[in-house]
């Protein structure tokens, strides 16, 4: 499977920050969608029938639900999604909030942090696909 084909839903709230990561996600090549609620997130996990094979989310992505509950969600949905945390604050709760196998990154960040972590949930599992 080519990258182009590999799906990244991207749920930030900031903008500057979801540019960011999808230019940079892009950039290498990846198909990317991006939601700045909770509310749209689970919009956009509803309408790709093909599904995603990452998930990116802020913790606090805006309007409800947050991102542990999209991420959630997406695992319910597909169990093979790949799940990234992005936060400022909430770091200390991933572990009793977090869906299994996934992976935090704290803010501030670099890019390649992002790609980093796409890229090896990525490798390390078969792609996700919705069944």
């Amino acid at each position: 499977m080519s990258d182009r084909s590999m799906r990244v839903l991207v749920a930030e709230d900031e903008v500057m920050i979801a540019d960011m990561i999808v230019a940079t996600l892009e950039d290498e090549g990846l198909e990317t969608a991006v939601a700045y609620s909770g509310a749209e997130a689970m919009k956009a996990m509803e309408a790709t029938p093909a599904g995603y094979h990452v998930l990116i989310t802020d913790i606090r992505v805006g309007a409800p639900p947050d991102g542990w509950t999209v991420a959630h969600t997406a695992r319910s949905q597909n169990p093979a999604i790949g799940v990234i945390y992005i936060t400022g604050d909430s770091m200390e709760e991933w572990r009793a909030n977090g869906v299994p196998e996934s992976v935090m990154i704290g803010k501030p960040f670099v890019p390649a942090q992002i790609v980093t972590a796409v890229m090896t949930l990525l490798n390390q599992s078969p792609p996700a696909t919705a069944t």
